[in-house]
């Protein structure tokens, strides 16, 4: 006579308790509410840059808003581009992120740079934060005293002007090619690594001309070294009520100007997109955050995801249009 006995598992109780266990979701294999764990900030700009001042201010404010450290990493070089490559290769959780100063990122993109990337579909726009002041200006001994005397003055000096940039394709060298372009003037560029040094050639006269951020020249301003001429940002700002904005005097579209944003990688779930953007609004939104962005010279923007993601690309293309139709070799 065969006796069957029972394995543990076909017990009556033993079974029931299996049959209720698989029908109730493990606690362990629950997705954690993000964030879960640490941020890193990828800040495609050097320590110092405004980018970077800016990305600290606001990370900052991320942190206490997502209950989460966000931890910072400077990732220069290639005028944003090495930053962005990295963060477009990153893992799509929401755990590595980027804040750049994507017009870079957008005129690379029109130049066909050989980049190891696509910077209009490689990266999701996820926040606008704003854009700097950016202002066009000159050492206190150039001779002119305006926008319209410089322009007559640099055009009746062809190629003899030396106008400082922040990098080769840098969308403050983007924005010398449209001023030539637009007022036929012919002036060098003359790539620097870092804004500071840029301006420090100014006052030393190795470059007569740069566009720069207002916070940056600030000091200078008030000590009367520096004269601003114009604004090359395309914002008006009370910052400066009798400075010409460029856009107005003869150039549509005029933007020299970096604007800034937050990127994450393709793939990166819209409901993370949205956590984070609602996030970096409540930041813009801190008084103290506004007052220090404000302080700064930025312009602050506000946008949910989507509307920052089609402003996104509809600049890239006017970007790419602008390139194509003025044939400019921004080598």
């Amino acid at each position: 006579m065969i006796r069957l006995s029972l394995t543990p598992w076909a017990r009556p109780g033993v079974a029931a308790f299996v049959g209720l266990m698989a029908a109730t979701p493990l606690a362990g294999h629950a997705q954690p509410t993000f964030p879960a764990r640490p941020i890193t900030l990828v800040i495609g700009y050097p320590p110092g840059a405004i980018v970077d001042t800016v990305a600290r201010q606001v990370g900052t404010a991320l942190s206490a808003t997502l209950g989460q450290t966000v931890v910072p990493e400077n990732k220069g070089g290639a005028a944003g581009a090495v930053g962005a490559g990295i963060v477009s290769k990153a893992t799509p959780d929401g755990y590595t992120i980027l804040f750049t100063a994507y017009t870079s990122l957008q005129i690379a993109s029109a130049l066909d740079r050989q980049l190891n990337f696509d910077p209009v579909n490689d990266l999701v726009p996820v926040a606008s934060i704003g854009r700097p002041t950016t202002l066009l200006l000159v050492n206190a001994d150039f001779p002119a005293r305006n926008f319209d005397e410089f322009i007559a003055y640099v055009k009746s000096r062809p190629n003899q002007i030396n106008f400082g940039t922040s990098g080769t394709g840098s969308p403050n060298h983007f924005a010398l090619e449209h001023l030539n372009a637009a007022f036929g003037t012919r002036m060098t560029a003359v790539p620097y690594k870092g804004a500071a040094q840029m301006l420090t050639d100014m006052l030393g006269g190795r470059v007569q001309a740069i566009f720069s951020s207002s916070s940056l020249a600030a000091g200078h301003l008030q000590g009367g070294t520096v004269r601003a001429l114009a604004i090359g940002s395309p914002d008006p700002t009370p910052l400066f009520p009798d400075l010409p904005l460029i856009a107005a005097k003869g150039a549509p579209g005029f933007n020299a100007s970096g604007a800034l944003g937050v990127f994450a990688p393709p793939g990166t779930p819209a409901a993370i997109v949205d956590r984070i953007n609602a996030a970096v609004g409540k930041a813009l939104q801190d008084p103290a955050v506004a007052r220090k962005l404000t302080g700064e010279g930025i312009v602050i923007t506000r946008q949910d995801a989507s509307q920052f993601g089609a402003r996104y690309r509809d600049e890239a293309r006017q970007i790419a249009e602008f390139i194509k139709k003025n044939e400019l070799k921004i080598n």
